[in-house]
Parts: C-alpha cells; sequence; structure tokens
C-alpha cells in the first residue's frame, strides 16, 4: 500500500487533497510530513485537562485547519465540533470526542512517519 491508500484507508479524502494542492503530490506529501510536528506543538489535551479552555480551544481550532488542508476527513470533523463544544462549554463531551480523536489522530501520525 502506499501513503495515499494507507491516508483514505483512515478515511482521508486524498483526492480532494491533491485537488487543493493543484495536483501537486509531491507538495502535499511535504505538508503531511509536518503534522506530526504541529500536533506536538498545538496539543489539546494539556491544556483541557488543566482547565485551560481557551488555549485548548485555540490548539483544536489550529489542528481543524491544519487538518482540513490536509483533508484529513476524520479528525477535521472531529476538531470542527471539539472546537464548537469548547465553545459552548461542554467541556465533558469534548474531552471525551478527544480523547477518541487522539487515538485516530496517532493512527494517521504512524502512517505518516512510515513514509517519512
Amino acid at each position: 500500500m502506499s501513503l495515499l491508500e494507507e491516508l483514505n484507508a483512515l478515511g482521508a479524502d486524498t483526492d480532494d487533497a491533491l485537488t487543493r494542492f493543484m495536483g501537486n503530490s509531491a507538495l502535499y506529501e511535504k505538508m503531511l510530513r509536518k503534522l506530526p510536528k504541529v500536533i506536538e506543538e498545538s496539543p489539546v489535551i494539556t491544556f483541557a485537562q488543566s482547565g485551560d479552555y481557551e488555549t485548548a480551544t485555540s490548539n483544536a481550532h489550529a489542528l481543524k485547519g491544519v487538518t482540513g488542508n490536509l483533508s484529513l476527513t476524520p479528525l477535521y470533523s472531529n476538531y470542527t465540533a471539539i472546537v464548537e463544544m469548547y465553545r459552548g462549554g461542554d467541556n465533558e463531551k469534548a474531552m471525551e470526542l478527544l480523547t477518541q480523536t487522539l487515538e485516530i489522530q496517532q493512527k494517521f501520525v504512524e502512517v505518516i512517519e512510515k513514509y517519512i
């Protein structure tokens, strides 16, 4: 399996991403390689667990944007919902979804790192 095939198997829409990247798969893959570092620099759970929901929301919003641009659909959808939950004050539900999202996110990172 290739990188794109494995990402699609996890629910990504790489055709959509490649359209966004004007068919430049090398550029898309370059941006994918940056994802693990972006995730590391924008932790959500750390701030959520400490009660800093403003920073957790901000970081979730940043990850929503990055995962949306990369068409990593399950992550984008979940981070969109997490941001809405935090903004609505539903911190417990956000934490539940965040926990599930981190498991999915780890699978994406593992696939990406496999091809770096």
